[in-house]
Formats: C-alpha cells, structure tokens, sequence
C-alpha cells in the first residue's frame, strides 16, 4: 500500500504548547465546522458543483467520556483533500494563501481545536476523481515520545458512504492532571439541543443560504436551525422631533474602502509593486464591504440584545455590545456606555457582515486596532451616540445613531417609542404589557405562528395601548338620548337622570346629584358647618375659629409639611434615581409586577413628625408606583455616606415584602433579599463593582501604560534585563498573537517587544527604571531632581514616589491572577486602578 511521509514540525514545545491556548470547547468544535464549510468554497472555486452541503457532528455524551470512550467525528461533503493539502491542513502555524475568503485558518487552528479535545486525531478525506482515500493518524504523545514529527499519509480503500469529502476523528481523551483533562468533559456536558442552538446562531447567515447555497449542519443526527432575531420589519417606525422618520429595521450594503493586499500575508501593497512584508507580487484587490442590518428587537432585555458581528458567514461576536454602546470620553480618556442609560433594558439589535475584517487566530474576536475594524465602525456608528457631544453642525446619521436617537427610551408606550402596552382604567393612559405576555408572544413567533413569527399581532399592541375601551351609555328616559356613562343630566334635553331634592324646604325640586346650587331657587346645597380642627402636622385640637395651630403655628387645612401635597412645590424630579418598569424575580420563581418608581428631590429638611429630627425621604405609594421624596443633604448622605439608591430600593423592598404577604417567612423573602435584587435589577453597574468590572479597568489601564511605555527611553535596553522565564512568557505571546519571531530585532529597538511582556514584567520594569515613566512619558508626575530639591531631599522624594507607584502597579498585576478574589482585594486593586489612572499622562 503506497505512503508518503509528511514533515510538520517546527518542534515539539511548540505543538504541545499549542494544544494549552485558551480557546472554548465551542471554539474549538467550530474549527473543524469552519474548515468544513471552506472545502465547500474550495470545490464551488473549482467548478465542483455539491448538490447538498452538509457537515455531520458527533458528540459523545458525558458517561462515554467519563469511562474515557467515545469519539468526536466531523464529516463533511466538500471536495476532499490531497495528500499535500492534509499535509498542510496538520502543520503547526501553516495559512492558507487566501486570507480573504475562507473560515478556517488551516495548520494553527487545527492543532489547537484537535490537540485540546484529545490525543489522536484521524484525517480520511477522499476526491471523486480518485479511486482511494488518504488516511493520516496524528498521535501527539506517540509523537513527542517518538521526538520525531512526522506521521504517514496512507491510501486506503474509500471507506462505504465517503465518494468524496473529509471526515475528522478526535478520540483518546487527556488523563486527569493534563492542562486540557476537563475540556472534553466542559464540551459532553453541553446539551445537545443547547449545542445546535448556539451552533445555529453562529451559522445563521450560511444555514439560511444567503452566501449561496445553504449549509446544513447536524448534531447528532438532528439538524441545527438558524437562528431568527424577533426584529419589527423595516415598515413599522417613529417619528423624531429633529430625525424625522426613523424606521425599525436599516438595511445597508456599502463599500467603505479599497485596498490591494498580498495573498501571502495580507499585507497591504500601499502603491508598491511588491509585498513590503514578505516580498512577494502576487496580491488581489480587497472590497472593504459593510453590509448587514441594524434594528429594534420587539420586545427589550437586560442581556438579549446586541448585534452578531459576521465573517464569511460565521457570527465572530454575538450579541456585541460594547463596540456599538460604549464610546471613549475625549476629555478623559475612558470608555463610557452610551446605551442603554435610560433604562437598563436594551433593544437594538443585527446581523452585520464584516468580511475584510481580519480576526484572532482564536476567532474570538475581530482585531480592533486594523484600519478595516477602524473604517467598519466609523460606518455603523461614527463617534458619540449623545447628541450634547456631536461637533457643531455635524449630526452623527450613522445606521446604530439613528436608532438610537428614536428607540433610545421607553417611556411612551405606543407609537411614541414603539413599545407593545395596553390601556390602564386607573392611570387613565397606556401602561406596557406584562413580561409574561412579552415571553408568550416570543414563545409563538419560534413556533413560527402567523401574526406572531411576523408583527401583525405585536404592532395591534402597539397601535392600541392608548385607546380606552369603548364604554356604555345610558339611555335618556324623556328622549332616548344615549348619555356617557355617569352623566347626571342628558346633554340633549336637560333631563335629571341621577337627582336628589334641593336643601331649600320651600323649594325641594330635584336637581342633578352633584350640584352646589339648585337650577332652580338658586339656594348652596353645599352645608355650612364650624367644627373643630386638628392639625395636620402636630395633631393638636384647635377651636372652630382659630386660623393657626395654637402649637406648631400651622394654617388652618394646611396639609402636613413631609405630604406629597407640600413636598412637590419644593422638589424636582430626578430620573436617574428612578426606575420604570421594575420587576425582579420572587423567592417562588415568578417575576413581580413593574414597579414604578418615581424620585424628587427636595430643597428644604423633610420633618416626618411635629417636634422631631428631619428623615431622609418619605414614600408615597399607589398600586404599582412609589414616589419618593428625597432630601440629599440629610446626613445619611453627606456623613454616613450611603447612596441614595440603597435606601430607596430598601423603600421598593419593603413594598414588595408587605404586597406579597403569601410569601412571609419563606426563604429569600426578606427585606434584605428583596433590597439586593432591587438595586441590581434597578440600578446595576451604577452602585456596584465587581471582580470582573475591576478586572476589565485594569486591563485596558496596562494597555494605556503599554502604548506610552514603548517610547520611553530606558525600553530598549530594559530587554538585556528581563529574566529566562520573562523572555519566554514573551516569546509564547508573540506566538499566541500570530507574530513572527524574526521581528524580535525591531520589536527590540522600537520597544514593541513590550506588548507581548505579562504585566509582571512591567511593574519590574519601573522597579528598575522609574525615571523613565515619568515627565509626562507614563506619569504626569515629575521625577524630583537634586538642583529643584537638594540631593537629600531630592533621593527622599524619589524614594517615596518610586515605592507608592510601584505597590499600586503590582497590587494591579497581581490582581489579574485571582481566578475570585475576595471583596478587599477587589476594593483594593480598584483604588490601585484608579489612582494610577488619574496619574497617566
């Protein structure tokens, strides 16, 4: 039986290291996917027509995997590989010389997918226009023990149902104590149902057909479906005061930049006849395309929102948010959320395809800092969303701006903000509908019922959630005039229809229920009275006579200083203290009913009783709304510190606590339960901090202290000091990254090499060289010299600034390495990030 031997090396450190890159167990099934639906392209390109394109998973389950069985197989229909294409399809950091079209990075990404799932990996492809198929086994221990990376391509027979296609094998799972021993595990325990889903929201635009033919990809057995976003449709909009019309859906296909590219490398040719990386001439004209959509979703979520970020048919980012929703503060430098801050429910969703936009070899992420990323952004969404920030003169009309600007709020159900609600006999306005009814009505459109799946049904709850129900009449006895109902006198022939006799004895005729005066002697019907009075405020019994309270000096009907009556003349109201809509989940699984919760804040004390101290804030409460007066100068604010949100959502706390007295005494019903889910359904990232929010501030800190350092001075020779294990922890980076290693030299001299250094590393380099931070280079600080200070003092100084610096950037670096810190930790690396944030230059 013919054999050809295959050489895939660079060395063995580097395979084994590649099966330790931090990739989901999703990701790395999604390699395999990915390389699949590129042989499909490879066979269109070469005139192979498919009929059907398919790509068949199987997943073991967790008990196969627990007695260390099973196998992970993928197999797809495309064209089929030659023994040179398998060869480079398992070569370590092999790409492919098209950069352009395809999903799969051939070589990288493959090792990484397989060598993490397991040990062996079995490659059987075969073409039609052969007789046989080509085997290669890749036995990674085999290999390391053996230090010898080659493996052998054999011909075999086609195995029965494989004319044409490839199918890969992963089997022998990591032993306990391997670095990669539980990703297996992470990957059987997913459902297979949730598998397909996510699966099928990833490959929505290639499992729909609309790249071409459609794609269809099963697990299992049973097919994935493509996800559908529950958008309204492009006809449905809302009138803006200065934007006009703006409609629910923005479709858009527009070409934002050309450019000529090197098929080798990617590299840009910039009018050059020859690639300027790696030499070579042959290159292709890259369209710098954006097209896609941008809409509303038809009901808002705290987290089901966003917009799938699409390249070559594969959802990159789910659900992005930060990219369209969070925008960098010129004057300070960080990054701030645009939306939503209104509410804290989003809506805007899309489908936006981004097929220029180079990715990270994990494909966790497209590469922000390109020019292709810069150019797609400037498109979708411009600068600031806010339009107190826009240039004068310069309206941002970007597709994510103009949605923002007419479906930022959901305050007017209805039309207004194009919100589903119906109308409520007691405010005498539209209230929004239940989160119950919202979830039934999602639950019908993946049914894919009529006036469900498309928005005939949802659109009637949005024309008709102002329009009162049409109430009865009553019919006039004398003329048969129909009256509104309540009418105490038909409005056609004056007719008494609800009557009580006038007080006047002489007179006694009947007249309307509600008159003050008889239509026809003309006597008050209204009695007149003097008792006794008590005050409102302090309770005291007054005489029928006296004008003022005889204690407190109150008016006679004045009402009580701490009422909303008297408290809403000296108050205004503030909205981010609020919350509208509110609902949290029970202690019984079930969610309250929205809550609305209105605040005012008032510019005198608040005395709640005659003679007593001044409270932080009363409450008003009605079915389903509080009002809340608050007085922000009260100590509890200014001496004790505590926010104003935790004492109003204590307020909503002791509300629901009292409505729901059928859930009194059972666990997670308690005022502080109730308190908590409150303010972090109500007022979220507003009053907390966690682990993670501190851990991102930090990240995007060292990034900023990067960018300044590779300048500095001292960067250059810093490199002769860094350690053996400082210089590797580099080296792996730069190979994590896609960098070639040969760039080291210039990386060198430009002080590049320090994006590739871990963040210890850094703190080591100012240890060694603080000077050079300083003067404006990182720091806004001056380095203290002798001829300002005196050598003595200049060296004390020096010495102080050196060592609180240098314990802020450790406690940051160290901080990154606590998989869940403790609250301290977290408190204390926060103060950390935010006094070495506001000393940046």
């Amino acid at each position: 039986m013919a054999h050809k031997l295959l050489d895939i090396t660079p060395t063995p450190d580097v395979l084994v290291a590649l099966t330790r890159t931090p990739i989901t167990p999703l990701d790395a099934l999604s390699e395999l996917v990915d390389n699949a639906i590129d042989s499909f392209r490879a066979a269109e390109t070469a005139g192979i027509v498919s009929p059907v394109r398919q790509v068949f998973i199987e997943v073991p389950g967790t008990a196969e995997v627990s007695r260390g069985e099973g196998i992970i197989r993928v197999r797809d229909t495309g064209a089929g590989l030659s023994e040179d294409q398998i060869a480079n399809a398992m070569r370590a950091g092999f790409s492919s010389k098209n950069h352009f079209d395809t999903l799969g990075l051939f070589g990288m990404g493959f090792n990484i997918a397989t060598g993490k799932l397991g040990r062996v990996t079995r490659v059987v492809s075969a073409r039609e226009e052969d007789d046989f198929a080509v085997e290669v086994v890749l036995d990674l221990p085999k290999l390391i023990q053996n230090g010898a990376f080659t493996v052998n391509a054999e011909r075999t027979s086609k195995p029965h149902g494989l004319s044409r296609g490839t199918v890969v094998e992963i089997r022998g799972w990591w032993p306990s104590g391997d670095a990669n021993s539980g990703f297996i595990r992470d990957l059987a325990k997913i459902s297979k149902n949730s598998l397909r889903e996510r699966l099928g929201r990833r490959y929505a635009t290639l499992l729909r057909g609309e790249l071409g033919e459609p794609v269809h990809i099963s697990v299992n057995g049973e097919r994935c479906k493509a996800f559908e976003h529950c958008a309204w449709s492009a006809e449905r909009f809302v009138t803006h005061k200065t934007h006009g019309n703006i409609p629910a859906r923005i479709d858009f296909d527009e070409v934002v930049e050309r450019s000529r590219r090197c098929l080798r490398d990617g590299a840009e040719f910039a009018g050059e006849d020859q690639c300027p990386r790696c030499g070579s001439t042959e290159s292709r004209e890259v369209v710098h395309r954006v097209r896609g959509w941008v809409g509303i979703q038809r009901f808002d979520d705290q987290d089901d929102f966003g917009v799938d970020l699409i390249r070559n048919g594969r959802a990159i980012r789910v659900a992005e948010k930060s990219a369209f929703f969070e925008h960098t503060n010129e004057v300070t430098g960080k990054l701030e959320r645009e939306y939503p801050i209104d509410q804290q429910y989003g809506r805007i969703i899309g489908e936006v395809h981004l097929d220029q936009v180079p990715v990270d070899f994990q494909k966790q992420n497209f590469q922000q800092a390109t020019a292709e990323w810069q150019a797609a952004m400037q498109f979708l969404r411009g600068g600031s969303l806010l339009p107190t920030k826009w240039p004068a003169g310069s309206p941002n009309e970007t597709p994510v701006s103009r949605l923002f600007q007419g479906y930022r709020k959901v305050r007017h159900i209805g039309r207004g903000d194009m919100y589903m609600g119906q109308y409520d006999p007691a405010k005498g306005k539209a209230a929004r509908i239940s989160r119950e009814i919202e979830r039934d009505y999602y639950q019908r459109f993946l049914r894919r019922e009529p006036g469900y799946y498309d928005d005939e049904n949802w659109w009637e709850l949005v024309e008709t959630a102002g329009v009162p129900p049409i109430a009865s009449t009553v019919e006039c006895p004398e003329c048969g005039y129909q009256n509104a109902q309540g009418a105490e006198t038909c409005d056609d022939c004056d007719h008494v229809l609800v009557a009580k006799k006038c007080r006047n004895s002489d007179c006694e005729k009947e007249i309307a229920r509600s008159a003050v005066s008889c239509t026809h002697c003309g006597t008050s019907q209204v009695p007149k009275v003097a008792l006794p009075w008590a005050c409102a405020f302090c309770g005291t019994a007054n005489k029928a006579g006296d004008e003022r309270c005889s204690v407190c000096n109150s008016l006679k009907d004045a009402p009580h200083p701490a009422s909303p009556e008297a408290l809403s003349s000296v108050s205004e109201e503030r909205p981010e203290l609020g919350a509208s809509s509110l609902t949290i989940t029970l202690s019984n699984g079930k969610p309250s009913d929205p809550l609305e919760i209105t605040v005012r804040s008032v510019k005198r004390p608040v005395v709640a009783s005659y003679g007593n101290e001044p409270v932080p804030m009363v409450t008003e409460r009605k079915p389903g709304r509080l009002s809340i007066y608050i007085d922000l100068s009260h100590s509890a604010f200014t001496a004790l510190g505590l926010k104003p949100e935790y004492l109003i959502a204590a307020e909503a706390a002791q509300y629901l606590h009292a409505l729901h007295a059928s859930l009194q005494g059972k666990p997670g019903h308690t005022i502080s339960a109730l308190t908590a889910e409150i303010l972090r359904e109500g007022w979220g990232d507003s009053v907390t901090e966690t682990a993670d929010t501190v851990g991102a501030r930090i990240r995007n800190l060292f990034n900023l202290i990067i960018e300044k350092l590779v300048t500095a001075p001292k960067a250059e020779d810093f490199y002769d000091e860094l350690s053996e294990a400082q210089q590797r922890s580099m080296a792996e980076s730069m190979i994590t990254s896609g960098v070639d290693l040969s760039e080291l030299n210039n990386l060198k001299k430009s002080g590049g090499y320090l994006r590739f250094c871990d963040r210890d590393t850094l703190a080591s380099f100012f240890d060694s060289h603080p000077e050079s931070w300083f003067n404006g280079q990182v720091w806004s600080d001056n380095w203290p010299e002798a001829s300002e200070f005196g050598s003595v003092v200049a060296e004390k100084l020096r010495e102080e600034l050196h060592l609180k610096y240098l314990r802020c950037l450790q406690d940051c670096a160290s901080y990154l390495r606590y998989g869940q810190p403790e609250r301290l930790l977290v408190i204390r690396a926060s103060a950390a990030a935010e006094f070495l944030s506001d000393k940046l230059s």
